[in-house]
């Protein structure tokens, strides 16, 4: 079995995927612990206070945040906030949603000897190109982006990146667009490619029901405006510094 610890956000309704998620990976040789997610709409309004902006929302986001969205933010940085109070070099998180390919095993083998990489984006819906890359091996690179993928169902995460993304105190985006704005923490974010996660659609959305459904798009003109004026810039930056991301033996 792997020393790589990997992580699946699950909800305790959700037994079924955690079921398949589980039994996949170990099919592949690959232990997994799941991390119970936390369900938006059975929060108080005290403990979403503990952990969002609402105000901050308003003046650097373009819509509010769903409480289905505040739930999964805040199930990432429980993982985020582990692995700091336990020093945990890197990690694996995942979503419960994932096919799992057969090379994910040698893509984390590839990541264990790796150093100076902060995290790694392991699925992109919609195929980001990388701006630089380097070959891991013959059917494998590692890349930058100018536009980082905009999800969180799969990804590496080093202690380093840990830590910087938790210097967001209180949050006020959603968790995958804090992703994409990497410099406001200064993470350094890559990919490896082929991606060894795709989406599985075998799953309806239980996350979607259990917290109202999907977000509105429903916003205006400023906050929409700033938005894309903030995006725009972020995407002028480089995700990361490849010759900073070093294999053992070099």
């Amino acid at each position: 079995m792997n020393s790589f610890p990997i992580f699946v956000i699950n909800m305790k309704c959700s037994s079924e995927r955690w079921e398949s998620t589980s039994s996949n990976l170990k099919e592949l040789g690959l232990s997994v612990t799941r991390f119970d997610a936390t369900v938006g709409c059975e929060l108080s309004e005290d403990e979403i206070k503990l952990w969002y902006d609402p105000v901050a929302n308003r003046k650097h986001h373009h819509r509010n945040l769903t409480i289905g969205e505040i739930g999964c933010y805040i199930s990432h940085k429980r993982i985020w906030q582990k692995m700091v109070e336990e020093k945990m070099p890197y990690c694996l998180i995942l979503e419960d949603d994932l096919c799992i390919d057969v090379t994910l095993p040698r893509i984390l083998q590839h990541i264990d000897q790796l150093r100076g990489w902060e995290m790694i984006k392991l699925f992109d819906s919609r195929n980001k190109a990388f701006v630089d890359s380097k070959s891991l091996d013959c059917n494998t690179s590692i890349g930058n982006f100018l536009k980082v993928p905009n999800c969180a169902a799969a990804y590496a995460l080093s202690l380093s990146g840990a830590k910087k993304l938790l210097q967001r105190q209180l949050f006020f985006r959603a968790v995958d667009v804090d992703m994409q704005i990497h410099s406001e923490v200064g993470i350094s974010v890559t990919g490896i490619r082929p991606y060894p996660f795709t989406q599985d659609k075998t799953f309806n959305s239980e996350i979607e029901a259990v917290n109202s459904g999907r977000h509105s798009n429903h916003s205006t003109f400023w906050r929409n405006l700033k938005f894309r004026v903030k995006m725009y810039f972020e995407r002028k930056k480089i995700s990361a510094d490849l010759t900073k991301i070093i294999r053992l033996g070099e």
